[in-house]
């Protein structure tokens, strides 16, 4: 489309074509924006009050389906599948949903629990889809990501955890590096912020393909 798209806690999404200094759409959404996510023609946008708003690229200007995130906290992060069929949702509360968009792949929906340690829980920060293997990566509030594969339902990889939360990660194009920032996120409100002591790093790895390729679940005999 050559378009970009921008969401905003005004409860809008905006598109802008770069050669003009206004948008060409304005979009109403039901609340703050959060979180947003595009696999054209599919995207995806979390707002405040748990909804995730659905649009179909092709026909931008109309939602294309809004549900309640299956998550029973605040929203995230969303991540748009690669093949466009549905969506991950993260929360505040060290948790992630798998959610299709087709009702019937409904029964392939499910939730799991991340960024936890004992009695301590962290939010969901980022999530990524590796572009070759479809796998994907979490990252949290402890200072952790791990590398996960939804078709099987098993974490590939649990990495150490770093001094500090990681707001937010990427992969580049090909997957070959996995760039995620360390730094204060503001969940533990300012009176944990030490300006004079703060420290923002921006760290590369470089996955492994043991790290980032799909297994077949345990028990399926090679079968997925």
């Amino acid at each position: 489309m050559n378009m970009l798209v921008t969401g905003s806690w005004d409860k809008t999404l905006k598109y802008w074509d770069l050669r003009q200094q206004t948008p060409v759409h304005t979009q109403q959404l039901p609340d703050r924006c959060y979180t947003l996510s595009v696999r054209h023609p599919l995207m995806v946008v979390g707002t405040a009050d748990r909804n995730l708003v659905i649009f179909n690229l092709q026909n931008p200007q109309a939602e294309f389906k809004r549900i309640t995130s299956p998550l029973q906290y605040q929203t995230r992060c969303v991540a748009a599948f690669p093949d466009q069929q549905g969506f991950l949702v993260g929360s505040i509360e060290g948790r992630v949903g798998v959610h299709h968009l087709d009702d019937s792949q409904q029964s392939k929906n499910f939730t799991f629990k991340c960024h936890r340690e004992q009695n301590e829980i962290y939010s969901v920060n980022a999530l990524n889809f590796h572009p070759v293997h479809h796998t994907f990566a979490t990252a949290g509030s402890d200072g952790a990501f791990n590398f996960w594969d939804k078709d099987s339902k098993q974490r590939l990889k649990a990495m150490s955890r770093c001094s500090q939360p990681i707001p937010c990660s990427a992969f580049n194009s090909d997957g070959s590096i996995y760039a995620y920032a360390v730094c204060y996120d503001w969940s533990k409100g300012a009176e944990n912020h030490n300006p004079a002591t703060a420290k923002t790093y921006i760290y590369l790895h470089l996955p492994q393909e043991s790290e980032v390729k799909g297994k077949p679940r345990a028990g399926t005999s090679g079968r997925k």
